[in-house]
C-alpha cells in the first residue's frame, strides 16, 4: 500500500535492505513514529545516537569533525598572524582547542549510562564548557577579522562577514537568555530537547559562513616577515 511501490518494482534492493536492517536483532528505533525533533522535541540527540547502527556512525564522524575543527582554528591562527605580520598564539586558538577537547569528551560519554549524580553533573559541565568555549572562540576570531577588515577587504565578502557578526551576536545573547531561563525555571524535557537540537544546528552555520566569507581569487595575503 506504499506510495513508493512503483519505485520498489523498478529497484527493490534498497527497500529489501531497509526491511532486513529494521528486522536486525540489534536494531532499536529511538521512537515509535517519524518525528521532527527541531520542532516537536520528542527525543534527545543522545537518545538517537546511542542506538544501533547510529552509534557506529555518529561518534566516528564527530571524532573526525573534532580533527577538522582543530585544523580550522589552527589555520585561522596562521592566517591572522600572516595578515597582522605577527607570530603568536591568539586567544581564539586556545578557546577553539578547548571547545574541541570538550566536544570530544561529550561524544565519548554519549550513551554511557551511570546512575551517579557526580557523573551526570560532569556530563552537564562538559557540554556547557564546549558551548561556552566555542562561543568565546568564535567571538574572539570574529573580532580579530573585523579589526583587520581593511587589510583584507579584497578577500572578504562583507555580506557573509556581517552575517557571521549577526549570528555570533545572536548566539551570545541567546546563550545568556537560555542559561537565565534554566536557572530560574525547571523546563520540561520537550523544550530542553528543542533547544538542544536547534542550538547545535545554528552553531553549524558559523562554519558555513566562515567558508562562504572568503572570496575565491588569486590575491595573496601579506607575507609574514618572521616566517619568510
Amino acid at each position: 500500500n506504499s506510495s513508493l511501490f512503483f519505485l520498489y518494482k523498478i529497484l527493490p534492493q534498497p527497500f529489501d535492505y531497509l526491511y532486513k536492517f529494521k528486522n536486525n536483532e540489534n536494531y532499536q528505533s529511538a521512537t515509535s513514529e517519524a518525528i521532527f525533533p527541531f520542532i516537536d522535541g520528542k527525543t534527545s540527540i543522545s537518545n538517537i545516537v546511542k542506538r544501533f547502527p547510529i552509534n557506529y556512525i555518529f561518534k566516528p564522524l564527530i571524532y573526525i569533525g573534532c580533527i577538522f575543527m582543530i585544523l580550522f582554528w589552527y589555520s585561522y591562527n596562521q592566517i591572522i598572524n600572516q595578515i597582522s605580520s605577527k607570530s603568536k598564539i591568539n586567544n581564539f586558538l586556545i578557546f577553539g582547542y578547548l571547545s574541541c577537547f570538550f566536544l570530544f569528551l561529550h561524544v565519548l560519554l554519549l550513551g554511557v549510562e551511570i546512575d551517579n549524580k557526580i557523573f551526570k553533573l560532569t556530563r552537564k559541565i562538559v557540554i556547557v564548557a564546549f558551548i561556552l568555549f566555542e562561543v568565546i572562540a568564535q567571538y574572539a576570531l570574529l573580532k580579530q577579522i573585523y579589526l583587520l577588515k581593511n587589510k583584507i577587504s579584497d578577500l572578504i565578502n562583507e555580506v557573509y562577514l556581517n552575517l557571521k557578526i549577526l549570528l555570533v551576536g545572536s548566539v551570545i545573547v541567546a546563550t545568556f537568555f537560555i542559561v537565565a531561563i534554566l536557572l530560574l525555571y525547571d523546563l520540561n524535557k520537550k523544550i530542553d530537547y528543542i533547544l538542544e537540537w536547534n542550538y547545535f544546528l545554528i552553531l553549524l552555520f558559523y562554519y558555513l559562513f566562515s567558508f562562504l566569507m572568503w572570496k575565491k581569487n588569486s590575491i595573496k595575503l601579506p607575507s609574514n616577515p618572521s616566517t619568510s
